[in-house]
């Protein structure tokens, strides 16, 4: 069984790839904007919700 933290950094992971590859496509950012994109979405985004959802659980 997939857990609830696993479906949350799953999901966020489809997005951060969603919204990476609209950003490049369209506005050719400089590497720091996609760097950003990938921690921000992809690591900080995903960690936060889940010690929320922990934390509302608790």
């Amino acid at each position: 069984m997939v857990s609830r933290e696993n479906k949350v950094i799953a999901a966020y992971l489809v997005a951060t790839l969603l919204v990476l590859f609209v950003v490049l496509e369209t506005l050719s950012p400089p590497l720091w904007v996609s760097s950003a994109l990938v921690l921000g979405l992809g690591v900080v985004a995903p960690t936060l919700t889940n010690e929320y959802l922990d934390r509302r659980a608790a």
